[in-house]
């Protein structure tokens, strides 16, 4: 517990670049005091002792802390994250009650699986309640500066795009799906490699994707079947559209030659016969096996 009056207990935690704003005790402790009574009246069965109020208001605010700074404050947040803080249960419960919605709502608005907000909503209690080396738990540094639900939603929102975008990096796909892109069944040409080499050439890409490991199935994943260009993909990891071009030539070409060995080895032809089997319907398959195999 902080010892001392609220205005003592302020100003000694008071960042220094923000101590010469402050040269009023009487004013400063009749501010408190009105700040106090306010924030404990929204929160009546919470108790936070009113220098360590004081105190733990003054840390937040920092280098930016002024009168007009603390009128502005969300201060019955702000008294709540405190309580939560200090330790109070009941305080971790009430935050848990009214805020804990904010995952829900940014994960309707990002359109995120329902198992990718319940996970985020478990990380939740720990990125705000719980500090950790290297990093301050959520509420020990929330200043009031807007409200404790727009607080927690950005908090939320950027645990959801992390790992939305953690899951698209690493996302599988079913080998059915795929083949289906490669080989549909429109035209007579594609009929004659369905009734001729289907069953090899399905196994062949089948064995081939089995090899591929995570990243390079993601890579095929947005190009052959999301239909994703090559900046789309770049944008995802975060990196230049030539290396994200780079990645999916290799992954293309991974697979390729993975095919081109598998098909060969199964009807027991060469190389160069294989590609003829995939001549016979470069021209209509949109995303051709000659396209996939260089």
């Amino acid at each position: 517990m902080v010892e001392g009056t609220p205005g003592d207990a302020f100003v000694a935690a008071l960042h220094s670049e923000a101590r010469p704003r402050f040269t009023d005790p009487a004013g400063l402790a009749t501010t408190l005091a009105t700040l106090y009574a306010t924030a404990a009246a929204a929160y009546p069965d919470l108790t936070v002792a009113p220098a360590t109020f004081a105190a733990e208001l003054a840390r937040r605010l920092a280098a930016t802390a002024s009168a007009a700074q603390l009128a502005r404050t969300r201060i019955d947040h702000v008294y709540l994250a405190i309580a939560c803080m200090g330790g109070d249960e009941r305080a971790v419960q009430r935050v848990e009650a009214e805020f804990f919605a904010e995952v829900d709502n940014s994960a309707y608005r990002l359109r995120a699986t329902r198992s990718q907000a319940e996970e985020v909503r478990a990380q939740l209690a720990r990125l705000l309640f719980v500090s950790e080396p290297g990093r301050e738990a959520g509420l020990a540094s929330f200043s009031g500066r807007g409200d404790l639900g727009s607080y927690i939603r950005v908090i939320a929102t950027r645990e959801l795009v992390r790992m939305i975008t953690k899951d698209r990096r690493t996302v599988a796909f079913d080998n059915a799906s795929f083949l289906d892109h490669l080989s549909p069944v429109a035209d007579p040409e594609l009929r004659y490699l369905r009734d001729h080499y289907r069953a090899d050439v399905d196994a062949a890409i089948r064995a081939a994707l089995a090899g591929l490991d995570e990243e390079a199935r993601a890579l095929l994943r947005y190009s052959v079947i999301d239909g994703w260009n090559v900046d789309r993909i770049a944008e995802l990891y975060g990196v230049h559209r030539a290396t994200a071009a780079r990645r999916v030539a290799a992954a293309r070409e991974q697979l390729g030659e993975s095919i081109r060995a598998e098909l060969a080895a199964r009807l027991e032809i060469s190389t160069d016969e294989v590609d003829s089997i995939v001549r016979l319907v470069q021209s209509r398959v949109d995303v051709s096996l000659a396209r996939l195999l260089g």
